[in-house]
């Protein structure tokens, strides 16, 4: 019995789930979670941000958002301020601590990226790297069209 070919959508899936399990294996030790690495990262990119845009930013509801910055807040990672022109917004801040991460965040994403290529030829990396691109940009193009046309409602 032959095993059917894979779907590249289940690929897909596999390699994010496993690329996230290999990434939260090599941060346990400081209690860090890959998704709370995308919050420290964004915030490394966008240090102040509005915690609702910054949810927005990382494509997730406002309340799961609500919930990792508790916990990153409690380590000490990263702190809520008030926005001066709206008090009700809060801005989120890495902290002196949140800061020192960046540089085990990107190591731990590099090991992850080794491992999954493994000795894979330069040449199929390149076509690899191209042919995901222009997928992902496929689907940025579709989505900004489903905001646009639901934004026209």
């Amino acid at each position: 019995m032959t095993k059917s070919k894979e779907s590249l959508g289940t690929l897909f899936q596999d390699i994010a789930r496993l690329r996230v399990f290999c990434f939260n294996n090599m941060l346990k030790d400081l209690e860090l979670t890959a998704t709370q690495s995308w919050v420290l990262s964004a915030l490394m990119q966008k240090e102040g941000i509005i915690q609702g845009d910054l949810a927005q930013t990382l494509g997730i509801r406002a309340v799961t958002l609500g919930g990792l910055v508790d916990r990153m807040e409690s380590k000490n990672w990263i702190e809520r301020r008030p926005d001066e022109k709206d008090r009700r917004a809060k801005r989120i801040w890495l902290t002196p601590s949140g800061r020192k991460l960046r540089k085990v965040i990107n190591q731990s994403l590099a090991d992850v990226h080794n491992i999954a290529i493994g000795d894979l030829p330069k040449e199929s990396i390149d076509h690899l790297q191209a042919t995901i691109s222009t997928i992902r940009e496929n689907l940025r193009q579709h989505k900004g069209q489903l905001e646009k046309n639901n934004g026209a409602h």
